[in-house]
């Protein structure tokens, strides 16, 4: 199976103690492994790789790096208000979209049991195949619908 490099979890837990917002994981190009693609950290790209400016609102920053037609694996640190006051979750997004190839589809889907057992707190898996589905008002009624 593929491995998950162990980046992934120095990620993770830099994300646990609020160091950063977002990290977004992929399976490396030669397919043995799960590796870290980005975070809140580092600067928002272009799809050549050139610097520029990030969006103001993070979860916008965060949606803007997950590729169109590429799965990607991600965990968010989510902000959201309920009538008992700010709450947040950590959430395991699954992103599957439907214009990926099916190899790679498959792909991200038998490895994706195997990087999400690892991380240990999270409270709500996202599977999203289109940008309906990540949306954060899509998300956020997921989060209340579980944690009133």
């Amino acid at each position: 199976g593929i491995e998950v490099d162990n980046k992934c979890f120095d990620v993770y837990n830099d994300l646990k103690t609020s160091k950063v917002k977002f990290v977004i994981y992929k399976i490396s190009d030669d397919k043995k492994s799960v590796i870290v693609d980005s975070t809140s950290n580092e600067p928002a790209k272009d799809k050549d790789g050139n610097e520029v400016a990030a969006k103001d609102d993070m979860y916008e920053e965060f949606l803007s790096r997950l590729p169109k037609d590429e799965g990607r694996f991600a965990v968010y640190d989510f902000d959201y208000e309920t009538e008992g006051g700010k709450r947040n979750k950590l959430l395991f997004y699954a992103w599957a979209p439907d214009t990926a190839a099916i190899k790679s589809k498959m792909l991200y889907a038998s490895t994706k049991q195997n990087i999400r057992q690892k991380l240990v707190g999270i409270s709500i898996d996202v599977q999203a195949t289109d940008e309906e589905e990540l949306s954060h008002e899509s998300v956020l009624n997921n989060l209340r619908s579980q944690f009133r």
